[in-house]
């Protein structure tokens, strides 16, 4: 009875959490086309290749991929405040990741109208043409990859990541990633390309230590059209 006592006294104080280390790399394994396409593709499959002005091209490829770790042990982070603006006919940033339950505002830079909307099955909306100086905001309650376009300009497309875990990210130039004091267990490591679309692969996290993981992504624009 006194053993019992103690353990369930030891229970309610808590346990330290064993947790360790994700160490990744994400790997392009094939070369992006530069393909011009004939008009954008509303897909709402979270794939929708662009008309860009050359310009606008990335340096980097990893600089249009987001890297995501998912797991049972995973809370979702505080909802947040983050801005996609619209300056010379673009969306800056083209590409975010905020958690769910945050709120986009969509500023107008730009001495002309847009019309900001999107038909993603995550959130859909439309916030209707307005001019420079006005913004509008959308507040975005589910997990889920929502494509951004303008009605006026065929061209501007940006993409949210809206995420229900606390590791998430952007990869070095190099494709390296990591999320530190993560719960041991079994996780899901989700890269997804602007271009390419959504990978995904396994990795267990030890109680101490460090989980390598690699995961794959081929892009190869006319493949994922």
């Amino acid at each position: 009875m006194r053993l019992s006592y103690l353990v369930s006294a030891v229970l309610a104080v808590g346990l330290p959490v064993l947790a360790g280390d994700v160490s990744g790399h994400a790997r392009i394994t094939k070369r992006l086309s530069k393909k011009a396409l004939p008009s954008v593709v509303y897909n709402l499959r979270g794939t929708a290749p662009p008309i860009v002005p050359a310009d606008s091209e990335p340096v980097n490829e990893f600089d249009r991929v987001v890297v995501m770790l998912s797991g049972a042990a995973a809370r979702p982070p505080a909802p947040v405040t983050a801005t996609i603006g619209q300056r010379n006919s673009r969306f800056e940033p083209d590409i975010l990741v905020v958690p769910v339950g945050s709120t986009v505002q969509f500023p107008n830079y730009d001495a002309i109208f847009h019309n900001v909307f999107s038909l993603s099955h995550a959130q859909s909306f439309d916030l209707g043409y307005y001019p420079q100086g006005q913004s509008r905001s959308v507040k975005f309650n589910r997990p889920g990859i929502v494509q951004v376009y303008c009605h006026i300009h065929s061209h501007m497309y940006a993409a949210i990541m809206i995420t229900d875990s606390p590791w998430y990210g952007k990869p070095s130039p190099d494709g390296s990633f990591s999320f530190s004091n993560v719960p041991a267990g079994h996780y899901h490591v989700t890269a997804w390309h602007k271009v390419a679309g959504m990978f995904k692969t396994d990795v267990d996290v030890p109680q101490t230590g460090t989980a390598e993981v690699t995961i794959h992504i081929p892009v190869d624009a006319e493949q994922h059209l």
